[in-house]
């Protein structure tokens, strides 16, 4: 072998051997779990917060990655008092492993905002003294945050300062409190007398107790529909929470509540009635083949679809007669073309004479438009008459500025654009009541949030009832507790009804006693992935533990779309109950289902998950 050629092949094998440790570094590199955050929300406004359900937080390594639910993780360093990109970190522990990540915001000035509440100053008051080297008792102290709107009301979570007891007098102490990035202080005084000086502390002399509603049978009232007001021997009062009630509702009839406050030692009961009520117990629905060709014979049907991937979203069918309505279009782009050809099995003129858009987020509308702009959504499918849509939004996310820059574009082509709150107004030409077929009609509900800012997007939902006769059918897309007392505060005629949309996909912030003892629902139909850990985990998952707990009072028909723990080879939830329709003809209602007729009960993701209401085991 020749000299130089020996050379050529040691170098060539020291480089061999170079590129072998380098992709062993590599692949020992990505063995390791990482951690990735992208944020798809678009701008933030100034004063504004992270759309946790536009943040897309991921652990990833060779064996594949998963996404977090927003439990799992913490956000440190967002700031969004003034403009700019603002660079936010990612926290996860897993064990005693922390891995950690960056991505950026954009804070954007926005023009003029709707008036927002904000926190304008506070008062403080101390109920008795304090002795000589004693201490503030916290539970004395009243702090009462006073808004920019004129309202009022007492808050926790505030601090004290500058409390001294090392001698007699009448002293100051300082309050702090902070929201919504406001600080407010103010002062308060208290005396501190000696030891042998008796403080003057405050009695609880009396309760009082209201109530407000009905309970139905075998269950409890509603926390939050008693007002209990505890009265003092100095001559004032106020409001309290934290008391306990002893109440019977094992038969129907007007039945005494024990309603119990405690103080300090001192012990004070009031009585109020409350009327127990029967739960509804109508016969269940008759079963039908599931047929496409048998369920357009029927005078009204109501489907709640799947959505062809693996994420949990909202979409609702509706054919009255020869009108067709749809209610959302979640919960991604791909969904466009699932729900098109669902739809077009019914709706064979290619016309949806109604299209209803109940709030702002991606589960909900994205599917209606495409991630261009350009075409390819549900909106750009069919033609629409008339779409209405929620009438306040906070998110800044792209795919709510995509489906603004659709509804503005449609509006140009003729098509008639509501918002929720000119339809209950009947302003604009639009309605409050929509004649859909003979003798079914469609009535958009009024509530709070169609006027005035909040803080969870879902409660801008647009709610809706279907009224067929004596049947009524309500939607209430993901509307939360605020929301839902509103609902029922705005329509105090509101009835019972055949069949509810299960709220937010079954979450534990919706479907509350103030709600459900209104409309004592006989069947529930959830839009939802079980048990998907997309959201939230353990017993929060969707159908929540606590939910379920609630409906389980008025109804075992409880029926879900998807199983989130399970996928097909493309990658989308196997089906639960699977596509869902609910008709009536005639007064005869029916279901029909794509998969299986299981109630949520009966499933195996319920009997592993979750546990069994009482009031459902010997159902």
């Amino acid at each position: 072998m020749k000299h130089g050629i020996g050379k050529k092949l040691v170098g060539v094998a020291l480089i061999a051997c170079v590129l072998i440790l380098t992709l062993a570094l590599v692949a020992c590199n990505l063995l390791e779990e990482q951690l990735r955050a992208e944020y798809k929300g678009g701008d933030i406004p100034v004063g504004g917060e992270i759309d946790r359900s536009q943040l897309f937080v991921e652990v990833y390594g060779l064996t594949g990655s998963s996404r977090l639910g927003d439990d799992e993780y913490e956000l440190s360093g967002f700031d969004s008092s003034v403009p700019g990109t603002k660079k936010v970190s990612v926290t996860y522990k897993n064990g005693d492993k922390t891995l950690t990540a960056e991505f950026t915001v954009n804070v954007a000035s926005q023009g003029e905002e709707p008036a927002v509440k904000t926190l304008q100053s506070i008062s403080a008051t101390y109920g008795g003294d304090v002795v000589v080297g004693g201490t503030l008792d916290n539970g004395a102290i009243t702090v009462t945050a006073k808004y920019s709107d004129g309202s009022s009301k007492e808050v926790d979570g505030w601090t004290t300062t500058g409390f001294d007891s090392a001698s007699e007098g009448v002293k100051t102490v300082t309050v702090t409190y902070v929201e919504g990035g406001i600080t407010q202080i103010c002062t308060f005084t208290v005396k501190v007398v000696s030891q042998g000086e008796e403080p003057a502390v405050k009695t609880l002399q009396s309760i009082s107790a209201t109530y407000g509603g009905d309970v139905v049978v075998n269950s409890q009232p509603a926390k939050a529909d008693f007002v209990v007001t505890a009265f003092y021997d100095d001559g004032s009062s106020k409001s309290v929470s934290d008391f306990t009630w002893e109440f019977d509702s094992s038969q129907a009839g007007q039945k005494p509540c024990k309603v119990i406050y405690s103080e300090n030692g001192v012990e004070r009961t009031a009585t109020v009635n409350i009327t127990v009520v029967e739960a509804a117990q109508p016969g269940a629905p008759a079963e039908g083949k599931y047929d496409a060709n048998v369920i357009k014979n029927e005078n009204l049907s109501i489907h709640f679809l799947m959505l062809g991937n693996k994420y949990t979203g909202d979409s609702v069918y509706i054919k009255a007669g020869e009108t067709d309505i749809l209610i959302d279009a979640g919960s991604r782009y791909g969904s466009a073309s699932t729900i098109y050809n669902y739809v077009s099995q019914y709706c064979t003129d290619g016309k949806l004479e109604y299209v209803v858009a109940t709030h702002a987020h991606q589960d909900h509308i994205e599917g209606f438009v495409n991630g261009s702009g350009n075409g390819g959504g549900v909106l750009d499918r069919f033609e629409v008459d008339t779409i209405i849509t929620y009438a306040l939004k906070n998110t800044t996310s792209k795919i709510s500025g995509y489906f603004t820059d659709k509804l503005n574009a449609l509006k140009q082509q003729g098509v008639n654009v509501y918002t929720a709150n000119e339809c209950v107004n009947n302003t604009n030409n639009a309605q409050k009541e929509y004649a859909l077929a003979d003798g079914i009609t469609m009535e958009i509900l009024d509530q709070k949030y169609y006027h005035q800012k909040g803080s969870e997007e879902n409660n801008y939902s647009v709610c809706l009832m279907i009224k067929q006769g004596e049947n009524n059918y309500l939607f209430t897309g993901d509307l939360e507790g605020e929301g839902e007392e509103s609902l029922v505060q705005l329509n105090p005629d509101l009835p019972k009804v055949k069949l509810w949309k299960g709220g937010h996909h079954g979450s534990v912030t919706s479907g509350h006693e103030t709600l459900l003892r209104k409309i004592q629902p006989e069947t529930v139909c959830i839009c939802t992935c079980m048990g998907t850990t997309e959201y939230t985990t353990g017993k929060n998952v969707f159908p929540a533990q606590e939910f379920v707990d609630r409906v389980a009072q008025y109804t075992d028909r409880v029926y879900c779309t998807s199983d989130g723990t399970k996928f097909s080879s493309s990658n989308a939830c196997i089906p639960a109950n699977g596509n869902i329709v609910f008709a009536c003809t005639n007064g005869q209602i029916t279901m029909y289902f794509s998969n299986n007729n299981l109630k949520l009960k009966d499933t195996d993701w319920f009997k592993q998950n979750r546990t069994m209401p009482d009031a459902w085991k010997n159902s």
